[in-house]
């Protein structure tokens, strides 16, 4: 079990990590991990503008964009290496621990479990995701012109140059955070690659199983795993919100966008993953509706016979020839038999439960209610919310 609570806590930057020390004590554990990239990624832009230009640190404190990224976003994502990963690498445990699998389908989850171990903890993996990281920063800075347009903070006063907070930001903190983008990026993939492969075996389904999944209603939590994931992809899409408000460029169009575009993505990324179920959930459903639909037709057929074409030959007392109602089996084997043939007909194709989903959506929308109660008087955030609501 320990085992497949530290898988999904591998993958890029762990070598990296290892490189600079930091997946040794004190930083074994979130808070200090936290510590060190705000130490690295967000107080240095601080500490150079206060030195080099102490006139533009009120410009970088309004820079809600900027915080976002690097004092939410960035730890945030640290934390979920502990808190998501663990509980991926419980849900696929639960495949063997739930009888879905026969001895055959445990021996290949083993060694599917293994070869996910290998790509997570795979060098050219690694390598890939800071290279990435490193050219998506330098097309970023490509991108920009060295202008008036550009934060105070991040220029040179009467030159065409970024400062030294600048250069950090491009050269140290918007890397940091694009690598762990990527690393979770390769996390999720390696993840879907994992469920496809489960989907394929001979899982032992049951279409009447109480969590209307099959069996499978357990995956759901990988949604509640992934919120702290949601929430770090919510607070850069918020900075970038709040930085429009505060620049007066923001619309209810632009701001809708950012907030549904960063659901629907978070949501892809999510959810996508358990889709890889739903051809084996839907073939359970129908052979479960027609065999309880069957079931539930004969025991009908027999009810209504003794209780409405004809008596059974028993007396009650009132001459009818049938026994009190309250006192007869058949209507409580009846009931119990339609309750369960009514839950395999509402069976899911997708092992999402409403609860879970919901949590997800609100972890991903909880930074932008921040930005907007940070930017906005109150009357207008209310506005805000109810336009993007409706």
């Amino acid at each position: 079990m320990h085992d497949l609570e530290e898988l999904f806590r591998l993958g890029p930057p762990r070598r990296l990590a290892r490189f600079v020390r930091a997946s040794r004590p004190p930083f074994v554990k979130p808070m200090p991990r936290v510590l060190l990239v705000l130490a690295a990624g967000w107080l240095p832009l601080f500490v150079l503008t206060a030195v080099r230009a102490p006139e533009q640190m009120q410009d970088l404190v309004r820079d809600i964009a900027v915080h976002a990224r690097y004092a939410v976003a960035t730890p945030l994502l640290v934390v979920a290496y502990s808190s998501c990963g663990r509980r991926l690498g419980v849900i696929v445990g639960n495949f063997a621990r739930a009888g879905l699998l026969d001895a055959a389908g445990r021996q290949i989850l083993t060694e599917q479990i293994a070869a996910s171990r290998r790509l997570l903890q795979s060098r050219a993996a690694e390598v890939v995701a800071v290279v990435l990281a490193a050219a998506s920063a330098a097309a970023t800075l490509s991108g920009l012109s060295i202008s008036e347009e550009m934060a105070a903070w991040t220029r040179n006063s009467g030159a065409n140059a970024l400062s030294m907070a600048g250069l950090w930001q491009f050269a140290i903190s918007l890397p940091l955070l694009l690598t762990l983008w990527f690393g979770w990026l390769w996390r999720i993939a390696v993840w879907a690659r994992l469920l496809i492969r489960i989907s394929r075996l001979d899982l032992d389904l049951i279409a009447s199983h109480p969590d209307q999944c099959g069996g499978l209603g357990f995956l759901g939590q990988s949604l509640r795993a992934f919120s702290t994931f949601a929430m770090a992809l919510g607070a850069i899409s918020a900075g970038r919100l709040g930085h429009n408000h505060l620049a007066g460029t923001s619309s209810t169009f632009t701001d809708g966008v950012l907030a549904g575009g960063t659901v629907a993505v978070v949501v892809l990324l999510c959810v996508a993953p358990l889709c890889a179920f739903s051809d084996r959930m839907m073939q359970t459903w129908r052979r479960g509706s027609m065999a309880y639909g069957a079931l539930a037709t004969q025991l009908g057929m027999r009810l209504e016979a003794a209780w409405i074409d004809r008596g059974d030959g028993r007396d009650d007392g009132r001459g009818d020839g049938r026994p009190p109602i309250l006192e007869a089996p058949d209507f409580s084997a009846a009931a119990d038999l339609f309750a369960v043939v009514g839950s395999v007909q509402t069976m899911r194709f997708i092992p999402v439960d409403t609860r879970s989903l919901v949590m997800l959506v609100t972890a991903t929308l909880l930074p932008f209610v921040a930005a907007l109660f940070l930017t906005m008087p109150f009357d207008v955030v209310l506005e805000t919310l109810k336009n993007l609501l409706i």
